[in-house]
């Protein structure tokens, strides 16, 4: 596996996207074009949630795909704790952080060719404010350049944020209002905003969930059926906000592991294989 980290904000090292790029020596040193994911962690548009980062990556590594972790610009530089104040990235804009999104896609076009990339087979996976992120990037297109040969293909949201005034962070309530201020929330209501243009998509969450509420993720989904969008949606039975891959690999208390909630893992790897066609393998053409 080839690993690589790219910045995409001048003077935020921290805004950056990271690809893992699956080695040819798994092929016997031939190259097969592999499908990418785009992984969008959660975290409010506060921070980010690590346990949706790396632990995420490896799981898709391990379907085949080609995987780019996104490291979006978010209003925290450091999170407030017990020990210590927020400090508080005074250049967030939270219509800037989709064009982290956009920086992220121009890197991965640009070097689509050299990773054996199926352009075409492009997939964006967001959890919680992960995926509203990526979710309104898709509902404005128009606004955003997709470049050439990309084609995103889907895309997979994880109990997902869908408006603004849904999340409530408890003691991060009174930041998320300052990171993103009520004149801003009719327009990123994803409910509202979502038209037939938008891609076909896999949507799941816990029928737990005290953070974003399933009834809104509902709605959504009754949007796209009325749209004539594909989907495919779980909603579990058990399960609370953030359970990331619901097991062991990402727990930190013993609620988070959900073996129920832990399907929707394979429930997005059948999802995705809808899209496979024949393997073709090409030479290696390096020096």
């Amino acid at each position: 596996m080839y690993y690589q980290s790219f910045p995409l904000r001048p003077g935020n090292a921290a805004v950056k996207l990271t690809a893992y790029v699956l080695d040819e020596e798994i092929t016997h040193k031939k190259h097969r074009k592999r499908p990418g994911i785009i992984v969008c962690p959660g975290g409010g548009y506060l921070n980010l949630a690590h346990k949706e980062s790396e632990p995420v990556v490896a799981r898709f590594l391990g379907m085949g795909f080609n995987v780019f972790l996104l490291d979006y610009s978010v209003y925290f530089l450091q999170r407030p704790d017990a020990q210590q104040a927020a400090v508080i990235n005074e250049d967030f804009e939270i219509f800037q952080t989709y064009r982290d999104l956009e920086c992220a896609l121009q890197v991965i076009a640009d070097h689509a060719k050299e990773w054996y990339l199926d352009s075409e087979r492009l997939y964006l996976l967001g959890f919680s404010a992960g995926a509203h992120l990526i979710a309104y990037f898709m509902e404005h297109q128009a606004d955003y350049t997709i470049p050439a040969p990309l084609k995103i293909q889907g895309l997979i949201l994880a109990y997902p944020m869908l408006t603004v005034p849904s999340v409530h962070l408890h003691r991060d309530a009174a930041y998320l209002a300052q990171a993103i201020p009520p004149e801003f929330h009719q327009q990123l209501d994803l409910i509202q905003g979502v038209d037939a243009n938008f891609p076909k998509t896999f949507l799941w969450q816990g029928g737990q969930d005290t953070t974003v509420s399933p009834k809104e993720t509902t709605q959504f989904v009754l949007k796209l059926q009325e749209l004539g969008v594909p989907c495919e949606y779980h909603l579990f039975q058990s399960g609370i906000h953030g359970l990331a891959l619901a097991d062991e690999t990402s727990a930190v208390y013993p609620r988070d592991v959900d073996p129920t909630l832990a399907q929707w893992i394979n429930a997005a790897k059948l999802w995705l294989a809808q899209d496979q066609g024949p393997v073709t393998l090409y030479q290696d053409e390096r020096q």
